[in-house]
């Protein structure tokens, strides 16, 4: 064998052997995703490292074209099951973060209303849903990055939208997120390349959000924005359609927030995140 054939094929192996499969495995394949309604698809995504199943992330794409978004907010919170309850949707998932009295911690707009501070420095990104009149050609849906210039502008533009932080990937494809030892379910709301809204939720209380971040970013999903929302115990997502139902409930995070909110009872959420089909037919 030629010198320069035996030096690529120890760059080959070194490469097979040295890559770093653990979170990564099976993150070469694509999504097989499972349509449950025109414009709307799920995926429960095995987070392994080797054989040992270390989380699942859940997997809703929705494009804005077929479903729209509300958001909903009540200072007497509710449980998700109330909440789909009382507003009809087919999916809800939670909302922001909130303070102890229940206000949000950062702005949101239910039907072009304000609520919460105008301005919180902690927010970093926002999810805006629902242009309003005069405003048509906007995106259905978007996320915005709160540090960028015109922000103001944009939300005026839109009927919902809720803050909130931090931003785990950025256009640029940062991972604008300190590392932590600090686990907890997980939910995330994304836009990927082609405008779709993903909903991410954690199954198990395995990731830090700097992890989070770091793995997502790695997944096959083409993400171009995603914003971590309220966590841990507050993990909500109901999926109840005719021919399909999920119900996903956050199950722990580490002690010192573990029960901050409910400490002997259901979680209940003041705000939520409703998503309907725009034809009405689920």
């Amino acid at each position: 064998m030629r010198k320069s054939a035996l030096i690529w094929l120890f760059i080959f192996c070194f490469c097979l052997f040295s890559a770093p499969w653990g979170w990564a495995e099976g993150q070469d394949r694509g999504v097989p995703w499972k349509e449950l309604a025109p414009g709307l698809a799920f995926y429960r995504w095995p987070v392994k490292s080797g054989t040992q199943l270390l989380d699942t992330i859940v997997l809703l794409r929705i494009k804005p074209d077929q479903w729209s978004f509300k958001v909903f907010y009540n200072s007497n919170p509710k449980t998700l099951q109330e909440w789909q309850q009382t507003t009809g949707a087919p999916i809800v998932c939670n909302g922001g973060f909130f303070q102890e009295n229940f206000r949000p911690a950062g702005r949101i707009l239910v039907g072009g209303a304000s609520f919460g501070p105008l301005r919180n420095r902690s927010m970093k990104g926002m999810f805006l849903a629902e242009p309003k009149k005069g405003f048509e050609q906007n995106p259905k849906a978007r996320l915005i990055d709160l540090r960028d210039e015109g922000v103001e502008e944009t939300m005026a533009q839109y009927e919902q939208g809720i803050q909130s932080f931090p931003v785990l990937l950025d256009p640029k494809g940062q991972v604008r997120v300190n590392p932590s030892s600090f686990q907890a379910n997980r939910t995330v709301i994304g836009q990927d390349n082609q405008g779709n809204i993903l909903i991410l939720a954690t199954e198990k209380p395995f990731f830090t959000l700097y992890d989070l971040g770091n793995y997502i970013k790695k997944m096959p999903l083409g993400l171009t924005f995603a914003l971590n929302l309220d966590g841990g115990y507050r993990t909500q997502l109901s999926i109840q359609l005719k021919n399909f139902k999920y119900i996903q409930a956050g199950t722990g995070e580490t002690q010192e927030a573990a029960r901050f909110f409910f400490p002997e009872g259901a979680v209940k959420l003041p705000s939520v995140i409703g998503i309907f089909p725009r034809g009405g037919s689920t």
